[in-house]
């Protein structure tokens, strides 16, 4: 869904319901909204004073791939109760682990727990003649709500690893001083041929933002020659060197400029604020 299409959808609905409770119940074309492109949407037709809105915070559960699969296969024991036959004879523990993998120790205990199979010899029986998955139910509960009444419960399954805890926000939106069912496109310069045209003075221009933020600027870089130079200077501390007051000191000339054939009256020797003392 393109940001134009959620736009025009959120005035439809405005201008049939005159507010939207809660975003969570827009959808479009049967699916819902996605929340995150909607607060897009929204801040654009804010910027031109056509809507306001609101944010609506809460916490919601929903299920991990595991949970997924439990909530449309069944939970881990009640596949493990189904697994063995009804009778005294039951079904050998190897074949159960083969048949169910990992999963197979996690179900086991989980029935013995809810008295649902005992043990026998080297075999599992059932204790009772039929369950009901409650685990299942729940889990296919939160996949629908986002929720579930029982605190006990959702504390279990979060032990289990089968549900996460989420933050969703979605926004109640009402209309705003500009409202309106069409989107009127901005200008956001000047052109030279709306100036000759005259088309400038009927147009409708987008407003500056003066709280945005600037583009920080790229100078102020470190030059290449002082980077390596402060580099040797962290190697020598490391090895213990100190660092000599060197611009308290008064050097001869000899080895700064002669020593390095620089003519007496070349004007490099005037270019570095050189200062001769007697």
């Amino acid at each position: 869904m393109s940001t134009e299409e959620l736009q025009t959808l959120v005035l439809n609905t405005l201008d049939q319901q005159t507010t939207i409770q809660d975003s969570k119940d827009l959808s479009f074309n049967g699916s819902p909204v996605d929340q995150l492109v909607l607060l897009g949407a929204l801040s654009s037709l804010k910027s031109k004073n056509m809507v306001d809105f609101a944010p609506i915070e809460r916490i919601v559960w929903s299920l991990t791939e595991e949970g997924q699969q439990l909530a449309k296969e069944g939970s881990h024991e009640a596949r493990v109760f189904e697994a063995i036959p009804p009778g005294e004879e039951g079904l050998p523990i190897a074949e159960l682990q083969a048949k169910f993998g990992p999963a197979a120790k996690a179900g086991q205990g989980k029935a013995f727990k809810n008295k649902w199979i005992t043990k026998k010899g080297n075999n599992l029986v059932r204790a009772v003649d039929s369950i009901v998955d409650q685990t299942q139910k729940e889990l296919q509960e939160i996949q629908s709500t986002g929720t579930l009444g029982n605190d006990k419960a959702l504390a279990e399954l979060k032990k289990r690893t089968l549900i996460d805890k989420q933050k969703l926000t979605t926004y109640s939106v009402s209309k705003g001083p500009e409202f309106s069912l069409e989107i009127k496109k901005e200008a956001t310069d000047i052109t030279v041929e709306m100036l000759q045209s005259g088309e400038w003075k009927n147009a409708t221009f987008k407003k500056y933002n003066f709280d945005a933020a600037g583009v920080p600027p790229a100078g102020g870089h470190l030059h290449p020659l002082m980077k390596v130079r402060q580099e040797f200077r962290e190697i020598f501390f490391e090895m213990g060197f100190q660092e000599m007051p060197t611009n308290c000191f008064a050097e001869s000339s000899f080895w700064n400029f002669d020593a390095l054939f620089q003519p007496q009256q070349h004007p490099a020797r005037d270019a570095h604020d050189t200062f001769f003392l007697k």
